[in-house]
């Protein structure tokens, strides 16, 4: 049986449970994006963009280019500062009605996934909420949890404001933090994305 080695901080203590990162909370690439992507029939790269809510500053940035023939392809991955991640494409049957579902490899455990993550843990700051930009991978890969994983969805906190809203139940499940598409240039200088020209 695999052991995850267990981080450290500064000054040396285990860091523990609590550097575990939500994958709720990290930039996502669904398979759905790409399946539009190769529906388009103008064949032509998509933008996408990660806005943080909290104030509109663009966190991550993609340009999305299919390539396909038949049962297989790839998608390329291009990030502003001219890195690039290349993920294969597979076509797998569903059990009913001949219908195909459209699955991406992830290069590090080769092995086919619907969501790929563009960060993880920066395990090497010695902080709990650091992340860094990595190469496109799969959840398990950039070793990112659910934040159900562990427990329910419960309310944290003491005091009487918080045992009111425990008593309500569950929180709703966190949304994944998805990109806004693009299609051209225009779309996203509307969106004020890009500087206008």
């Amino acid at each position: 049986m695999e052991h995850r080695k267990q981080g450290r901080g500064r000054h040396g203590h285990f860091i523990g449970f609590w550097a575990r990162l939500n994958c709720e909370e990290m930039p996502v690439i669904p398979a759905w994006i790409v399946h539009s992507n190769l529906n388009d029939p103008r064949k032509i790269p998509y933008l996408l963009v990660w806005k943080r809510e909290s104030d509109g500053k663009i966190m991550e940035a993609v340009r999305l280019t299919c390539h396909a023939d038949g049962y297989s392809g790839y998608v390329q991955l291009k990030r502003t500062d001219g890195s690039t991640a290349v993920l294969g494409l597979v076509w797998q049957p569903l059990p009913r009605n001949g219908g195909r579902a459209l699955l991406m490899f992830c290069p590090y455990c080769q092995a086919p996934h619907r969501l790929f993550y563009g960060w993880e843990w920066d395990s090497f700051s010695g902080w709990s909420n650091r992340v860094r930009s990595i190469s496109w991978r799969c959840r398990s890969c950039a070793q990112l949890r659910y934040s159900s994983e562990g427990g329910h969805l419960r309310g944290s906190g003491r005091g009487a404001i918080a045992a009111l809203f425990r008593s309500f139940g569950n929180l709703p499940r966190p949304q994944s933090w998805l990109p806004h598409v693009f299609t051209s240039p225009e779309q996203a200088m509307e969106a004020g994305v890009l500087p206008a020209s």
